[in-house]
C-alpha cells in the first residue's frame, strides 16, 4: 500500500532518474533561449515560447524536487546553507571581476 505520493508510487531510483531528465530539459531550454538572445546559431522559435518552456521544465524540476523532500536523508537546512553559500561566492566573484575591468 502506497500513501499516494509520486515517490512511493515509483520510488527513489525512477524519481532520481526522472528528476534528471527534467533537468536536463530545463538546461537544453536555457540554452536555446539564449542562443536565441545572442542570435548566433539561432533558432526560429518565438522568445515568447522558449520562456514558456523554461517555466514549464521549471515546474517538472519543481515537482520533482518537492517528492525529493520527502526523502529521509533530505535536509532543507543544508540546501539553504549551500544555496546562502553559493549565491554569496558567486556575487563576490562578480563584484571582484567588475572591480578589475574598472580603471
Amino acid at each position: 500500500m502506497t500513501d499516494g505520493t509520486i515517490i512511493s508510487i515509483i520510488g527513489e531510483p525512477a524519481l532520481l532518474e526522472q528528476t534528471a531528465e527534467e533537468a536536463i530539459e530545463l538546461a537544453h531550454a536555457c540554452l536555446k533561449l539564449a542562443r536565441k538572445l545572442r542570435a548566433e546559431n539561432p533558432t526560429p522559435i518565438k522568445t515568447c515560447d522558449l520562456h514558456e518552456a523554461i517555466m514549464s521544465e521549471w515546474a517538472d524540476v519543481d515537482v520533482c524536487i518537492t517528492e525529493l523532500t520527502r526523502l529521509l536523508w533530505w535536509d532543507d537546512s543544508f540546501v539553504s546553507a549551500v544555496e546562502d553559500f553559493k549565491t554569496n561566492r558567486w556575487e563576490a566573484r562578480l563584484n571582484e571581476d567588475s572591480r578589475k575591468r574598472t580603471p
